[in-house]
């Protein structure tokens, strides 16, 4: 049985298309599949801002080179000091987390007020 000459001059030019769309899909999931940056001990220091509305507000610093660092589970004793330096420089020792939204994550260990 004979196949017809159109079936394989049809398949020829999808084959490239067909191999081009399976490297884009890898493409695609190897880069969704890179691990989040491993948590590390850092240190920051910037202009400590609240960030938001309520309820969903949220406290961040924004160091020197205009990163924002969104400050991930803040003690209550932290957030007392937090709402007296807001708007001041703050210097904040901590464990570096995964990015939220487009922002760096920090969960602190120690916040020091600049005089």
């Amino acid at each position: 049985m004979r196949t017809p000459k159109i079936f394989f001059t049809a398949i020829g030019p999808l084959r490239g298309v067909l191999a081009l769309v399976l490297l884009a899909l890898a493409a695609c999931v190897n880069s969704a599949s890179d691990p989040a940056p491993e948590a590390a001990d850092i240190s920051i220091a910037g202009n400590l801002t609240l960030k938001g509305s309520e309820p969903g507000a949220w406290w961040a610093v924004t160091d020197d080179q205009g990163r924002v660092w969104k400050i991930t589970a803040p003690t209550s004793a932290e957030l007392a000091l937090f709402q007296q330096a807001q708007n001041h420089r703050v210097s904040i020792e901590g464990n570096r987390q995964g990015k939220y939204l487009n922002f760096e994550q920090i969960q602190p260990s120690r916040v020091i007020i600049a005089p």
